[in-house]
């Protein structure tokens, strides 16, 4: 725990720290890849240049942000697990710490709803957001209410979109048959069982959900549970 917090609307510590990543200015950079796992940042970090020694923390709350500089270019890593929270955390406590713009790219694994190899590269044009409905009544089912709530679709930056799908191409290792897919959608769900179609023995009432979401965006094509700017299509 923090002996003082200050300002209980965005809590700080007396040194400026944010309550969750617990980074303060100067400790992270405005060119951000974030993921899910600290072995991924880890391994990531290991590009890095070794001068200046990249700056380390892993808070209390199990954020790990690491930053340094690549070719002489200041940039951050940062894991922060999965799920909308901690995105939400992530974005509004480092947007805190820092001055101008903020480019953050994600990386992380995806589920591939389209026809294309494990391993291809997915830079989605734009995402729609999947989310349980906690008005529906899983227990017996609710008339009226669908149990799952499908938002409008969110473009992604298109200078950021365009850079970085000509960045993978121009940089893919010759003779490495790597598949950039960067004309579909992605979606993003709130939970990796039950808001992206998967059976279990909870009564989800999801049967019916991705074949649902793809007839209403047929241009639909990747799925995972993290809001995913660049994902290697996989396991989500």
């Amino acid at each position: 725990m923090k002996d003082l917090i200050v300002d209980a609307n965005f809590p700080r510590s007396l040194d400026e720290r944010v309550y969750h990543l617990g980074i303060r200015p100067g400790e992270v950079a405005n060119r951000i890849i974030t993921v899910g796992s600290p072995s991924r940042a880890q391994s990531i970090a290991a590009c890095l240049d070794v001068s200046p020694v990249p700056f380390t923390l892993s808070s209390e709350r199990g954020f790990l942000t690491i930053t340094g500089r690549y070719h002489g270019v200041p940039v951050s890593i940062v894991s922060i697990g999965m799920g909308h929270p901690n995105a939400d955390f992530f974005v509004r406590e480092v947007r805190e710490c820092l001055d101008g713009d903020m480019v953050v790219v994600r990386l992380g694994s995806c589920g591939a709803l389209i026809d294309v190899p494990v391993g291809s590269v997915v830079v989605p044009k734009s995402s729609i957001a999947i989310t349980r409905n906690y008005d529906y009544d899983f227990a017996r089912g609710s008339a009226g209410e669908p149990p799952y709530r499908i938002s409008k679709p969110v473009d992604a930056d298109s200078d950021l979109h365009t850079a970085l799908q000509r960045a993978l191409r121009r940089t893919r290792p010759g003779g490495l048959e790597v598949h950039v897919v960067d004309d579909i959608m992605n979606a993003s769900a709130d939970s990796f069982y039950s808001s992206q179609g998967r059976q279990t023995s909870f009564p989800d009432h999801n049967e019916s959900l991705l074949e649902q979401v793809k007839g209403t965006h047929p241009d639909l094509g990747s799925l995972e549970v993290r809001g995913a700017a660049f994902s290697p299509a996989g396991d989500s």
